[in-house]
């Protein structure tokens, strides 16, 4: 495997950048920037050029489409792989019949480390290992620079990358929060799940969760308190009622449930 293999990150967890042997390169305009991040976003498959110029040009065409695009590859191929000898076959962002495929490890690509992290933190708590759940949920946030592709937001394809990255990292925050509930450490959840629900007031998980918190921590009425908003927000955004499993919960906690006491009931759904 060549070096450049090895020592080639692509960040786009944040503003799209990438690193090569550890240190940050200048990846160029907005349009080189695109066609990374839409081979980021690819995972590894084949995208073929016109997706790919469609993708990053819209429906401002330059005169020369894949000239353009071409041009792009070569620059990116010049950062990516600077000690590349001339004539020899990119190894990064290759050539395939039809397009052009990002050749990287899962871990050099922030995005997929990310997820791999999350799925690791699931296995963790199903395996009764809270701890190292919120290790390896903190190791995943921390991969986190701002929202993901910040710079290229206005680019139409990356909207359904953007929304599931930022669902599976409110998926992530709600695992940390359970974790943390069946250590004990149900001030720390609480203060979790109140960022969350500020952050993402529409997932019923997220209020489920700081309600349950709240409880556990003796907090009863703020909890019943959580619960109306939640309500009160549904109605108002969405014109819904809860789901069954938040009024569920919202009956559990009139009623004093003596079961939402118990550590195991912050259990998340994985």
């Amino acid at each position: 495997m060549e070096t450049s293999m090895t020592t080639t990150a692509v960040q786009v967890l944040g503003p799209v950048a990438a690193t090569v042997g550890g240190s940050g390169v200048r990846l160029g305009g907005p349009r080189p920037r695109a066609v990374l991040a839409a081979l980021a976003a690819g995972g590894g498959t084949v995208l073929p050029e016109q997706e790919l110029i469609d993708a990053v040009w819209q429906d401002r065409l330059p005169a020369r489409p894949r000239h353009a695009l071409h041009t792009c590859v070569a620059d990116l191929r010049r950062v990516l792989e600077p000690e590349r000898p001339a004539g020899r076959e990119a190894a990064v962002l290759r050539r395939e019949p039809g397009g052009y495929r990002l050749v990287l490890p899962a871990a050099a690509i922030d995005a997929r480390r990310f997820a791999a992290l999350v799925e690791s933190a699931g296995h963790e708590h199903r395996a009764g290992r809270p701890e190292g759940a919120v290790a390896a949920v903190d190791l995943a946030l921390a991969l986190w620079r701002g929202p993901a592709f910040a710079d290229l937001a206005h680019l139409q394809f990356l909207a359904a990358e953007r929304w599931r990255l930022d669902e599976l990292r409110c998926t992530a925050r709600e695992l940390r929060a359970t974790a943390l509930l069946a250590l004990d450490a149900h001030h720390l959840a609480v203060a979790e799940c109140a960022r969350l629900t500020a952050e993402a007031p529409l997932r019923e998980s997220g209020w489920a969760l700081r309600a349950r918190a709240l409880y556990r921590g003796g907090r009863q009425a703020e909890a019943a308190a959580v619960l109306h908003t939640a309500r009160r927000i549904l109605r108002e955004e969405l014109g819904v009622r809860p789901g069954p499993e938040l009024a569920r919960l919202t009956e559990r906690v009139l009623l004093h449930d003596p079961a939402l006491a118990h550590p195991a009931a912050g259990r998340p759904r994985h």
